[in-house]
């Protein structure tokens, strides 16, 4: 039928003059990356053709994922810091407490005859640690032994070392015959050397090192939150955008 033809022909194209019509009054959509014109209407592209960055939204950030990230990036910094200490400080113990193992000592004294200091120093190959040694003699022999141990803070330079211990001071020391170098000698204190730094490694490995472990965990718990969270923002903007569909 000619007439039901025109009326049908007219309704489409009226159609479509509406759809051409909408869409000519769209502000043309612009790449944020390059400034590519992407066309007209809002579904032109999921990607830019010229620099391939993606076109679509991204997840919103909210106040609890801010929160979170804050949380992870402090947990995770006190987990690498406490990590490094407590192994260092494990294997200086362990070794240490190895090497005077057994080792035969008797007590005597160090008479200071001079005294070196080197502060620390930060450069761009990386630094070193101050230093303080006392040279002297045990039993007629040139020795030399740290200070640092008889320090509660850090000594800040040379006159503060040399205050506390000037030239002819007695030390009451242990000395190790067997062993070599600065370690011959140790301070003596409450607790014998070898058995002060086995107490040291097992306080690490039976105390420090699971706290590093639970900081770990909790790290681990504030991560897999925050990956629900994003997850779910992440659904939600699907549900809301018919291009990630």
């Amino acid at each position: 039928m000619p007439g039901s033809n025109r009326s049908v022909t007219a309704v489409i194209c009226g159609s479509t003059f509406r759809v051409l019509q909408w869409s000519s009054m769209q502000p043309p959509r612009i790449c944020p990356t390059c400034g590519f014109n992407l066309g007209l209407g809002p579904y032109v592209e999921t990607h830019c053709p010229r620099c391939g960055s993606s076109l679509r939204p991204k997840p919103p950030t909210t106040l609890g994922i801010r929160l979170l990230d804050l949380a992870i990036t402090a947990a995770g910094t006190c987990f690498v810091l406490s990590s490094m200490f407590v192994f260092v400080f494990y294997m200086n113990s362990s070794s240490r407490a190895e090497l005077y193992q057994g080792a035969p000592y008797h007590a005597t004294a160090f008479r200071v005859t001079s005294i070196q200091f080197s502060p620390a120093v930060n450069t761009g190959d990386g630094s070193t640690n101050t230093t303080a040694i006392a040279n002297g003699l045990v039993e007629g022999q040139k020795e030399s032994m740290d200070l640092l141990p008889y320090f509660i803070t850090v000594p800040r330079n040379q006159d503060e070392v040399t205050s506390r211990f000037p030239e002819g001071k007695v030390i009451p020391v242990y000395l190790f015959p067997t062993v070599r170098g600065a370690n011959r000698i140790q301070p003596i204190n409450g607790i014998p050397t070898a058995q002060g730094y086995q107490r040291q490694a097992t306080w690490a490995s039976n105390r420090a090192f699971p706290v590093v472990g639970l900081i770990g965990l909790v790290t681990a718990l504030l991560g897999l939150l925050r990956f629900s969270l994003w997850r779910s923002a992440q659904r939600q903007l699907t549900d809301a955008d018919p291009l990630r569909g």
